[in-house]
């Protein structure tokens, strides 16, 4: 049985036309040593990507918070956009470290063959 519960173009018009905001997206590219097995974060290219951003009334440690407890932001991301844990966000010269990135599934199937993902619902910390 399919199930489409929200398309993406569904997504992309809610954006357009009620809460949708320009951000710009820092992805991180982790290296890891072959040699000590310490791993390197390096940001890559900056992109501006349309988003929800709501900030939040909580504050929390960015190592401490854990399953969506608290943080200083939650963005809803275009799932093709391609945000992921660890990725900076910058918005109004603010600039957040994503904590936690969940896909969404917007169409579903329950024997797997056409499920899809329209968005990313991401917990944000303030890092500076």
């Amino acid at each position: 049985m399919v199930q489409n519960v929200l398309t993406v173009e569904d997504f992309d018009q809610i954006l357009d036309n009620y809460s949708g905001r320009q951000v710009s997206h820092i992805p991180i590219v982790k290296t890891t040593s072959n040699i000590s097995g310490k791993e390197t974060l390096t940001e890559g290219t900056a992109v501006t990507i349309k988003c929800h951003f709501t900030r939040t009334v909580q504050n929390w440690d960015y190592a401490k918070a854990g399953f969506f407890e608290g943080g200083d932001a939650v963005m809803l991301s275009k799932y093709a956009d391609g945000v992921v844990k660890d990725d900076i966000i910058n918005v109004e010269g603010n600039k957040f470290r994503v904590k936690e990135a969940y896909n969404v599934v917007g169409v579903y199937d329950s024997t797997g063959s056409t499920t899809s993902f329209v968005y990313t619902s991401c917990n944000l910390f303030l890092t500076e």
